[in-house]
């Protein structure tokens, strides 16, 4: 599922991101076999058998996170096997819907030790949830059909009806963005809910990441054209998890270095959004 035909806009887009710094960038001390934290252990985790980390996602994001028959793939989830063999466990996914998986991190919920689902950092969400070190750079774009004459959001006005994924910055960007300019906001429970309203003529466009809005024009059976949105910040990815696992929280970043250090990341980054060009780091 190499994605090349995200290249050009994706990689326009997240020239800017090469200037940000962060602390989930590699370095030299990454190693390349990376053990649990001295305050956590796999132990600690749900599943209790020392060996197993449960990870949780909404699969209805590519190419971040999807079904494919009876099996989860995407970025996230590709990123997330590598980084629990750097920490010597073995993973488990369940399945949340994204408003549910939010409730569940800030209640600190046991019912998982991570999540995976392509989330935002974002200062609201940190105030009651735990994230790793961002992981990806991303930015909100615009879908439109093939044959519309939307060109940019500008065109976006009254009785306009822009679908988006419910709880998500994309949601929060549209909202304040444009519901003052009489565009209806209609959320959708998944990623991919939104492709349907837009293909059944129930919206005009969508508001998502640009990884997900270029997967969907590649892989889609619904012609759509990309759209970026010039005013849209950088957003930063990050695992996520109850404010209480700050000893994971530390392991998986110490993963996390070692796979981007290894190359693996790299790997990763070119089987699910841009084969042509190199990650940019958050």
């Amino acid at each position: 599922m190499k994605k090349g035909l995200l290249s050009l806009i994706l990689a326009a887009l997240m020239v800017v991101a090469a200037f940000a710094v962060v602390g989930c960038s590699a370095t030299e001390e990454a190693v390349d076999d990376v053990q649990a934290t001295a305050d956590w252990t796999l132990a600690d985790a749900v599943r209790g058998d020392g060996k197993t980390l449960v990870v949780a996602t909404d699969p209805t994001y590519p190419p971040f996170e999807s079904r494919d028959g009876g099996e989860v793939v995407g970025f996230d989830i590709d990123l997330v096997k590598a980084i629990a063999e750097k920490m010597g466990a073995e993973v488990e996914f369940v399945f949340f819907e994204w408003d549910a998986l939010l409730t569940a991190l800030s209640s600190d919920s046991r019912d998982f030790d991570f999540a995976a689902s392509a989330m935002t950092i974002t200062e609201e969400r940190a105030q009651s949830i735990l994230f790793s070190n961002p992981y990806f750079v991303s930015f909100q774009a615009l879908g439109v059909p093939a044959d519309s004459n939307i060109t940019s959001i500008s065109d976006l006005g009254e009785g306009s009806r822009v679908g988006v994924q419910t709880g998500t910055t994309g949601h929060i960007f549209a909202t304040d963005y444009l519901e003052d300019k009489g565009v209806t906001i209609m959320p959708y429970a998944g990623g991919q809910d939104t492709f349907l309203a837009m293909s059944s003529g129930e919206v005009d466009a969508v508001i998502l990441d640009i990884p997900v809005v270029l997967n969907q024009a590649a892989e889609g059976d619904f012609a759509i054209k990309t759209i970026p949105i010039p005013s849209a910040e950088q957003e930063n990815f990050g695992f996520s998890m109850g404010k209480s696992r700050t000893g994971l929280a530390e392991a998986i970043n110490d993963a996390l270095a070692a796979v981007i250090a290894d190359g693996t990341y790299a790997e990763i980054y070119a089987r699910w959004i841009d084969a042509d060009n190199p990650p940019t780091m958050p």
